[in-house]
């Protein structure tokens, strides 16, 4: 029997497929090939999986603890538009108490200054007295004849063009109505799991069509699946918003049980980095002021850059800067402060700008490599360095000598 399907057309098809699939395979092999490198690891691996497990146990309790707020929530919801929907088709008369409340709840969403208005109530009729600027009016005025159990309205309010000298009226503590709930900052559980289901379902569809239009969607689902794990807008996840240009800020400040002298000569022997900061592989010294860094990027990945000394008063202050040129942008300064004991305050301020800024930054989280996170645990490995004579560092257990 003849077909009526086109030959060439089912010949397109499947030359397509495998191709389609064998990128796919490509990117999963190199995203495999990255994971395995960075937690088989003979240095840090083992430290590696050992975040790993209790990042995943705490994602497992967290997403726990989400399903349970968002029932919550949504049967929260539920009952809500319930009632609303009861008292709209079966209003009952309110006290006049409870009406005058219902009326200020709202005036602290329609206007700057709610306690420059006056209201009371009688038998559904609402009387608002007081000062308001001029352009809020109609806000206020549509939101309170919008309140349930208000019958009628009568304003006496006093008009403003602007505050001036008026007491009520100085500053400004408007509120605003509030936000659909997708448009606001953070989301509720039970929107969030909504907007997760629908960009599965979205990224699902998108993988299975294989066309722009498919790509489309598998992108919208994906940054939409984001957006809802994240709970965070895309552009603060991806850290575009409100970078500072010297990227990272860190300070902190560590009490040593140790002279000021005896802590400063360790922090100055930079060569024995690598002795208790896990992801420094090697410090080398060019000159006096001049250090060679490599240290462990995103995914095990070596990263290399210049540093300098641009201050060194010995007992009191350590400053440095990377050099003009570096793919890696780095400022800091340790001051330490001996106290009435003899031991010593170790106050640490550093400016840190990864490759590529906020990408690099988001590659470094998703890798779990958070600069502030590295420097709490480094900082506790040095203290125990000086105060103890030992700790696990990069290579294992490490004596001080």
């Amino acid at each position: 029997m003849w077909s009526n399907r086109s030959p060439s057309s089912d010949n397109l098809r499947v030359s397509r497929t495998p191709r389609f699939v064998g990128s796919l395979a490509g990117v999963a092999l190199a995203l495999a090939s990255a994971a395995g490198m960075y937690y088989l690891d003979p240095r840090s691996g083992r430290r590696r999986r050992a975040l790993l497990r209790d990042r995943t146990v705490r994602a497992a309790h967290q997403t726990q603890n989400l399903f349970a707020r968002a029932s919550a929530d949504a049967r929260n919801r539920a009952q809500g538009i319930y009632h609303i929907g009861a008292s709209r088709l079966h209003p009952t008369s309110s006290d006049n108490p409870t009406l005058a409340e219902r009326v200020r709840s709202k005036l602290g969403r329609v206007c700057s200054h709610p306690r420059a208005i006056r209201v009371s109530c009688n038998d559904g009729m609402v009387t608002l007295r007081g000062d308001v600027l001029e352009h809020e009016l109609s806000a206020v005025l549509r939101g309170v004849r919008h309140v349930p159990g208000v019958k009628a309205l009568r304003h006496e309010l006093q008009l403003h063009q602007e505050p001036g000298r008026m007491p009520f009226l100085q500053g400004h503590t408007r509120r605003g109505e509030p936000h659909a709930e997708y448009l606001q900052r953070n989301w509720s559980p039970a929107p969030r799991i909504v907007a997760g289901g629908a960009g599965t379902l979205l990224l699902a569809a998108g993988l299975r069509q294989r066309s722009p239009l498919g790509a489309g969607l598998a992108i919208s689902g994906l940054a939409l699946l984001a957006r809802s794990v994240s709970n965070q807008p895309l552009r603060q996840w991806l850290g575009l918003e409100n970078a500072p240009e010297d990227g990272i800020v860190i300070q902190k400040t560590m009490h040593v049980y140790a002279e000021a002298d005896e802590v400063y000569s360790c922090w100055r022997q930079m060569e024995n980095f690598p002795q208790f900061m896990s992801h420094i592989r090697e410090v080398t010294r060019l000159n006096d002021t001049l250090y060679h860094w490599v240290v462990d990027g995103p995914a095990g990945i070596p990263v290399e850059w210049d540093a300098e000394i641009t201050a060194d008063v010995p007992g009191e202050i350590l400053a440095w800067r990377t050099t003009e040129g570096s793919v890696v942008h780095s400022t800091g300064v340790i001051h330490f402060e001996p106290d009435a004991y003899g031991d010593t305050r170790v106050h640490i301020r550093m400016t840190y700008r990864p490759p590529a800024n906020a990408l690099g930054r988001t590659i470094a989280k998703i890798f779990g490599a958070d600069p502030r996170t590295q420097m709490d645990e480094d900082l506790a490995r040095f203290k125990s360095y000086l105060e103890v004579g030992k700790t696990t560092g990069a290579h294992g257990t490490v004596v001080r000598h």
